[in-house]
């Protein structure tokens, strides 16, 4: 009798190790899952971003504002609009930690690095073809600005690095105790002026860009901020 009782402490000291470690492993394997998740669509947003902006540059029919600063220094210099893309998010990255007294994340570094590989890639390659017809045109800007704000919402979701730009954002507002929209229109319009004088293209594309990819990256952020929870 004594033997088992002692046999059915053991049995269920047994199974109580077993669930403890199921539920570790389970835990672990939730947490890789998780982090690749967000890792993904931090990668798969970068390049959704840039794939929209490459689409705006090829309807010509107005790109976005930073992209008329970026277009508009191609027309000064030898280097590519991916390559100017790099330079100005570095350059913002610089000042907003320096502003900020902080050192830049990993991830905003390699957020800029990648949006100016991906649209050098995406127009190097012409994955986006080339079209004349004004209706196309136009499919192909509203396709463009759609990708931009579904992209830029997915890497925002990811929390893994802001942008160059928002980041420049949050720090100008709470350096100068100004409001965050106010901040973001004034960094879009000084961006789009440099463009304007540097000989970038602005068209209607440009000013619908401003009034669209907000509310579609608010959107994308929304819904996949949802996505990463529920998973979760």
């Amino acid at each position: 009798m004594f033997d088992l009782t002692i046999k059915i402490k053991n049995y269920r000291k047994r199974r109580w190790k077993l669930r403890v470690e199921n539920r570790r492993d389970q835990g672990s394997r939730t947490v890789w899952k998780i982090t690749f998740q967000r890792y993904a669509l931090y990668v798969v947003g970068i390049f959704v971003l840039a794939f929209g902006s490459a689409a705006m540059i090829q309807a010509n029919l107005g790109v976005s504002s930073w992209d008329v600063l970026h277009i508009g220094m191609t027309n000064w210099t030898p280097l590519s609009i991916g390559t100017w893309v790099q330079i100005v998010g570095l350059l913002m990255l610089g000042g907003s930690s320096w502003l900020d007294r902080t050192w830049p994340q990993l991830g905003s570094i390699v957020n800029i690095v990648l949006v100016g590989f991906f649209l050098n890639w995406i127009l190097g390659l012409h994955l986006i073809p080339t079209v004349q017809l004004l209706w196309e045109r136009g499919l192909l800007l509203v396709a463009g600005i759609l990708c931009m704000g579904f992209g830029s919402g997915m890497y925002v979701a990811s929390n893994i690095g802001a942008g160059p730009r928002d980041g420049m954002t949050l720090v100008l507002a709470q350096k100068f105790g100004l409001s965050i929209r106010l901040v973001r229109t004034l960094l879009e319009l000084t961006a789009l002026t440099i463009g304007w004088i540097a000989g970038g293209p602005v068209a209607a594309g440009t000013f619908i860009s401003v009034f669209l990819i907000g509310p579609v990256m608010q959107a994308s952020l929304a819904f996949w901020r949802r996505r990463l929870v529920h998973d979760s």
